[in-house]
């Protein structure tokens, strides 16, 4: 599997789109760990369950 990257410019227009869609901070933080490690945290809470 070819290993790629997220430009700033990339990862902004991303944050941007989570919040959005109803995301808060942490979910677009959450969001951008996952894609740079593939591990999963705390996976019951988002914003859109409050």
């Amino acid at each position: 599997m070819e290993e790629c990257s997220m430009t700033a410019t990339e990862t902004a227009r991303l944050i941007d789109w989570l919040k959005a869609n109803g995301h808060s901070d942490e979910d677009a933080v959450k969001c951008i760990k996952f894609i740079a490690t593939g591990i999963q945290h705390d996976t019951k809470s988002t914003s859109k369950d409050k």
